[in-house]
């Protein structure tokens, strides 16, 4: 009996043990204190994409909307605001049904920038009210309605610079197929909200249209700021066989922004090349067809046509003095008169060859001379330099060129004859 009382003691005193070092390991933890928003419901913007917008821009918006807090929200109203910087498109009231704690929702809006907004960070303000829900033990579930609070979102603002091109003229105002050294300038201009630096452009030349000499193709305007305008100056030789037309010659155009991001644009510049008479020698020949030192009064006829792409008035045929050249003229040009596109005329010339001159071919030059059309309002005198050769052989129309020998050769004529006499009487 005793020693039955003696072991529930023991087993008292180990429960009370247990019982303390439970009560002290608890104690030792500190109690669960439910954070201050978990009582409640809290509507907020957690998210904006994107933030970065551009004056002109109409973008579409996602904003996340997010409850915040332990208890329910409903019927969650967010009205936007306009400002004079960026506003709403469209509908301006976003309704969302219910937001349960710690959730989150995407909604859409659209949003349009002012253009030529300067740059900067610019918000929207959200008018946001909603119904609170929540469960009270002694009242059961409540409803309690929210706000309105005023949430804040912001967009950065960026302006860019955009580079077009203006007014474009050449000197000489009228552009022909053969001109050298036709300046050209072109009007470059921001038209962007943002400057622009580093502007180079670059006419992307072809075979019509070559730069005068090195590096004229390329014209550099350094910065220009939003709406300010520079002169890009190029200098181009024409063709001489480009048609007459309009033609569109590439304009690169690179620059850079002012954080040092770089830009490319293609533009394009309108160039009209007006019509202009062209010449070719289609033939030439001499009467005699041989030439030789000593012979007098040859012809050279000259046929040329006009290939050119407007008609020629009053044209002229001329031979230009050359050295060491033994051809001295008695008629040094003709005149051929109006030779439309396509046409042709001859030129006939007239000179004695040199006694002293060497058997072999001679460069002469041939200059003709005509007026542009005046009926398209073509005024300009054209120049065009052609040369052809001429040989000397060492004889002319079968004839020796030996001083004298015409003489010679009758003497011994007129002794073959006295001779043969003599025989016929001797028979």
């Amino acid at each position: 009996m005793r020693k039955n009382s003696e072991e529930r003691g023991r087993k008292l005193v180990s429960l009370c043990a247990v019982g303390i070092a439970v009560f002290m390991m608890f104690s030792l933890v500190p109690p669960f204190i439910p954070p201050a928003d978990a009582a409640f419901s809290s509507v907020t913007i957690t998210e904006v994409t994107p933030t970065e917008l551009h004056p002109g821009d109409t973008r579409e918006v996602v904003l996340t909307v997010k409850n915040n807090g332990g208890r329910d929200a409903r019927d969650i109203r967010l009205t936007f605001q306009g400002t004079e910087i960026v506003s709403p498109v469209g509908p301006k009231v976003v309704q969302i049904n219910t937001l349960n704690s710690w959730c989150e929702k995407e909604v859409k809006i659209r949003v349009h920038v002012k253009e030529e907004a300067p740059n900067g960070v610019y918000s929207i303000p959200i008018i946001c009210s909603w119904n609170e829900y929540y469960f009270d033990p002694t009242k059961g579930y409540i409803t309690e309605p929210k706000g309105p609070v005023e949430l804040g979102t912001y967009f950065n603002v960026i302006g860019k610079g955009v580079i077009n091109i203006g007014d474009i003229s050449t000197d000489p105002a009228d552009i022909r197929p053969g001109d050298e050294n036709v300046k050209l300038s072109v009007s470059i201009e921001n038209s962007g909200e943002a400057a622009a630096k580093d502007i180079e452009a670059k006419l992307l030349c072809n075979a019509n249209f070559k730069p005068s000499w090195s590096g004229t193709d390329r014209s550099y305007i350094g910065r220009l700021n939003s709406g300010e305008k520079g002169e890009a100056i190029f200098h181009l030789d024409i063709a001489d066989n480009v048609e007459s037309n309009t033609y569109s010659i590439p304009l690169q155009i690179r620059y850079k922004d002012t954080k040092g991001g770089e830009y490319e644009v293609m533009r394009s510049v309108e160039i009209l090349v007006e019509p202009k008479p062209e010449f070719e020698v289609v033939s030439f020949y001499t009467e005699p067809a041989n030439i030789s030192a000593g012979d007098e009064g040859v012809k050279l006829h000259v046929r040329i046509r006009n290939v050119g792409s407007e008609e020629a008035e009053s044209v002229s045929v001329r031979i230009t003095g050359e050295a060491d050249v033994p051809f001295d003229y008695d008629v040094k040009s003709d005149y051929l008169g109006n030779l439309k596109i396509g046409a042709e005329g001859v030129g006939i010339l007239k000179f004695d060859v040199d006694k002293d001159a060497l058997p072999k071919e001679y460069p002469q030059g041939i200059e003709i001379r005509c007026s542009g059309d005046r009926d398209l309002g073509d005024d300009n005198v054209y120049v065009f330099d052609k040369q052809i050769q001429l040989e000397v052989t060492s004889s002319s129309s079968g004839r020796f060129s030996v001083p004298g020998f015409e003489v010679l050769f009758a003497l011994v004529a007129l002794f073959v004859v006295f001779i043969l006499l003599l025989r016929r009487k001797r028979v």
